[in-house]
């Protein structure tokens, strides 16, 4: 039995088990990331990164804020992890 070809002479493929998990993994990137939904691709991996940062911004800052309130120093552990920052995407002036 001889198999259709389709234009061009390539025959259709199914997605790879891979690429579907690609896929899922994009799709749940766009709903997790604000605007990730009307970004390209590449855009989105852009958006991501600067959204990571911007979250550990505020999780340093809500550190800062909680040891001023509270008086006491921060655990060790909590700075250790907070001095451990991300430098993608940012700028030394």
């Amino acid at each position: 039995m001889e198999r259709r070809r389709r234009s061009g002479g390539r025959r259709r493929r199914r997605p790879s088990s891979s690429r579907a998990a690609l896929r899922r993994k994009v799709r749940e990137l766009r709903r997790l990331v604000p605007g990730g939904e009307a970004a390209a691709g590449s855009q989105l991996i852009l958006r991501t990164a600067d959204y990571i940062v911007r979250l550990r911004a505020k999780v340093e800052l809500l550190r800062a804020l909680a040891e001023l309130y509270s008086g006491a120093p921060a655990p060790p552990h909590a700075r250790a992890a907070a001095d451990e920052e991300c430098t993608y995407g940012r700028v030394d002036p």
